[in-house]
């Protein structure tokens, strides 16, 4: 059997589109138009992921020796890193949540549950399986019918 066909490094390099649950009921999101609520995700196997990772090696050392706040950070800031963007009908109180980094970070820190359904997804690399998306794991794209170089170039207002 030929392994090479498994490459979840390629696989998880593709963002993949997470749609929120509720918290509570575990049920997805809906904006009020019907759309589900999206995120999009680099695998935890990623190069994204990777250098992140040591990013965040460089910049704080052991995750597990940081006090709570600065493991929060630590914690948001490469969640915000393995994010490609998110959906255009993401809210906040005050409307709507444009992307950026800085905007992520926010999330993340504010809405845990967020934190930790991005960070849940990135851990399963079932949700980068190429199968699900129509092609290889060096091919496959995060949106039916566009190709990696497409799909790197849509703003989050443009993703579904």
């Amino acid at each position: 059997m030929d392994v090479s066909k498994y490459n979840t490094t390629d696989a998880a390099n593709i963002a993949r589109k997470l749609s929120l649950k509720d918290p509570f009921t575990k049920e997805t999101l809906f904006d009020d138009a019907g759309a589900t609520v999206d995120i999009f995700v680099y695998g935890m196997v990623s190069d994204v992921s990777r250098n992140a990772q040591a990013a965040r090696d460089r910049k704080y050392g052991k995750v597990s020796m940081l006090d709570e706040t600065r493991a929060s950070q630590a914690g948001a800031e490469f969640l915000a890193s393995i994010t490609q963007g998110w959906s255009a009908n993401l809210e906040g109180p005050d409307g709507p949540i444009a992307y950026g980094k800085d905007a992520a970070i926010k999330l993340y820190l504010d809405q845990d549950w967020i934190a930790g359904q991005v960070l849940e997804f990135s851990r399963n690399l079932a949700n980068y399986d190429p199968k699900l998306w129509g092609g290889s794991a060096s091919g496959s794209a995060a949106l039916p019918g566009s190709t990696p170089s497409q799909t790197s170039k849509l703003s989050a207002v443009e993703k579904p």
